[in-house]
């Protein structure tokens, strides 16, 4: 991207150093960007400064958007070209945030919290109002150091011209950035020229050996070494030895082989990211996701949505949900899942963010998708179902069972034979004069005698006659016993 210089506006001079000056422009952004912008106007060797420039913003257009992002986070890259009456002038790259300068005592100027400050000595910070960094902080600002300039490498290119005023760094959270990127050339550049400040420049150069992976090792063994020695010497120091009470001996051997002078020996800027961060895990716990999910990605408009989530290390976290401003929930002290409840009001994609002063996490939960209930009106509905015509039914009578039961076959039953008629009101009477007749009341067996009924009986009758005959002798039988011994009794009471 080209921009015109008059289109910048009011500009206001920021620094000037020794191939440039920065100026901030105030009023103007870049499209797309709401980054504060700095404008660097060329002094000297303008032709070879606007060719790295070049190559610089076009390195960064053509990178993917996951890699743009971590290169605009660990530098000052610059991002558009400068022109005047058709040529390159200089380049806009962002502001340096305010993260990144400390207030002095006494003065309303801020100074830019660079590497050198890593290598104050206690009197010199105290002077300044400066804060010391403590060891493992250290750690933690070289790693990242480190990092910056083996992401480029990776990309193969080759940072070049680093010191102490090439890097500034925050302290809470513990973060480094590289400046003056635009003097970072492409490996495959073979008219790229890179200075050297002093006491950084390898051995290898001095015999006028272009800059490339190893020769950025070698500052960055000097970088490490110099800033955990903080005081006295530290800005020239080159012996390795000095790291040993503050390194391990892996550490030890890994910064002697950085700034060795034979080139080969050197580790890679990788091997000395993987080593740094190693030592530096067991002093930070950046965030830790342990678990997140949208629980209800569907939901009808105006119900509410659910996320569950698990994250170590944090005190809170924040949601965004689509174009909606971001929410900060806090996380529960005593830590496991927790559940937030949130008014669905709009679709869009839900991220949860997490962040501490060693660092962040950002989680994709994915896609929030309403649905809308259509308009409903129950009267339209019932207004369009059918109506049922259901004749009345008359009184059940029943004359109406009568062509149902004409269908039912008749059963023919066979008639039973008829009882004889006798006179039945002294049945009781009869009977006793026809068991006990008078005048056998002093004879018991004479009393027994039981008469043959087949002259009172015939017929159909006979069989009924001698079941009550039978049942009788039975009877009469059964009481003999009885009667004997009650006339015995009578007798005896006479």
């Amino acid at each position: 991207m080209r921009v015109n210089r008059v289109g910048l506006g009011p500009l206001k001079e920021l620094a000037e150093g020794a191939y440039g000056k920065v100026y901030h422009a105030e009023h103007y952004r870049l499209p797309g960007d709401s980054s504060a912008i700095a404008y660097k106007e060329f002094t000297k060797q303008k032709a070879d400064q606007a060719r790295a420039a070049e190559d610089a913003v076009s390195f960064r257009d053509l990178l993917s958007p996951a890699d743009r992002a971590d290169l605009d986070r660990c530098t000052v890259w610059p991002r558009a070209l400068v022109v005047e009456q058709g040529a390159v002038v200089g380049l806009l790259m962002p502001l340096i945030t305010a993260e990144f300068f400390f207030q002095v005592p006494g003065k309303t100027d801020k100074k830019l919290r660079d590497l050198q400050w890593l290598i104050a000595s206690p009197t010199q910070l105290a002077a300044n109002g400066a804060q010391d960094v403590d060891q493992a902080d250290r750690l933690v600002l070289l790693a990242q150091l480190v990092y910056d300039v083996a992401r480029l490498h990776k990309k193969d290119w080759v940072y070049g011209d680093l010191s102490f005023k090439n890097a500034a760094f925050a302290i809470d959270p513990p973060r480094m950035i590289l400046l003056d990127c635009d003097g970072a050339a492409a490996l495959h550049n073979q008219r790229r020229k890179q200075a050297h400040s002093l006491a950084w420049d390898p051995p290898e150069c001095a015999q006028g050996a272009m800059q490339d992976r190893a020769t950025d090792v070698y500052k960055l063994g000097l970088a490490i070494l110099r800033c955990l020695n903080p005081g006295k010497n530290a800005a020239t120091m080159k012996d390795p030895g000095r790291v040993a009470g503050k390194l391990d001996a892996t550490g030890v051997d890994l910064i002697a082989r950085a700034v060795d002078r034979d080139p080969a020996n050197r580790p890679t800027a990788k091997e000395l990211y993987a080593y740094l961060r190693r030592v530096v895990a067991p002093f930070i716990s950046p965030p830790k996701v342990i678990a997140a999910r949208l629980a209800t990605p569907l939901r009808v408009r105006g119900m509410d949505a659910r996320m569950e989530w698990e994250i170590a290390n944090v005190s809170e976290v924040i949601i965004r949900v689509g174009a909606s401003a971001p929410v900060t929930v806090p996380v529960a002290a005593t830590g496991g899942p927790q559940l937030y409840v949130f008014p669905a009001r709009e679709s869009g994609p839900v991220t949860i963010e997490a962040e501490n002063r060693y660092g962040g996490v950002r989680v994709d939960l994915g896609e929030l998708i309403l649905y809308d209930i259509p308009p409903f009106d129950p009267t339209s509905l019932i207004g369009t179902l059918p109506r049922l015509a259901v004749p009345p039914l008359g009184a059940f009578t029943l004359d109406a069972l009568a062509p149902a039961l004409a269908t039912v076959p008749r059963v023919a039953v066979p008639e039973l034979p008829r009882l004889p008629t006798m006179p039945t009101a002294d049945l009781t009477g009869a009977l006793r004069e026809m068991f006990l007749p008078t005048g056998s009341a002093g004879n018991p067996a004479q009393s027994l005698r039981f008469p043959d009924l087949s002259e009172l009986v015939a017929g159909p009758t006979r069989e009924i006659a001698e079941e009550l005959t039978r049942q009788a002798r039975e009877f009469a039988e059964s009481k003999r016993e009885s009667h004997l011994k009650a006339l015995a009794d009578a007798e005896e009471d006479d």
